[in-house]
């Protein structure tokens, strides 16, 4: 099982990357806000291609990046997602967003490819 561990630096930041004819599969969210200034308002994007129909000549399509989950964490809070995870896939990479970004704001992402 794969996981990354990232300090919010910027952001967005890409979490995990798609592997071809694989979803990811998250199995557990750890986020530590507690040396953070602020609360953290995270989004789980997924960023994926849709496939082209053939035969259809049309511009590429914008590449959607839907979100997946939200997350809200409190100031001085840690919080583990692993239950919660068990409906949640992505079609293409992973990345996080945060509005107002904290490099005090750490994020532990477990996943599998399924």
């Amino acid at each position: 099982m794969p996981s990354k561990v990232v300090t919010m630096t910027s952001g967005t930041m890409v979490l995990a990357y798609e592997r071809k004819n694989a979803k990811i599969k998250p199995t557990m969210i750890a986020i530590d806000n507690v040396e953070a200034a602020i609360d953290a308002v995270l989004q789980f994007q997924d960023v994926f291609t849709p496939a082209i129909t053939h035969g259809v000549q049309s511009p590429e399509p914008p590449t959607p990046t839907p979100d997946r989950l939200r997350i809200n964490v409190s100031q001085d809070a840690c919080v583990t997602l692993q239950d919660e995870l068990k409906d949640i896939e992505f079609l293409g990479k992973v990345q996080v967003v945060r509005g107002v970004y904290d490099d005090n704001c750490h994020i532990t992402f477990a996943y599998d490819f399924i």
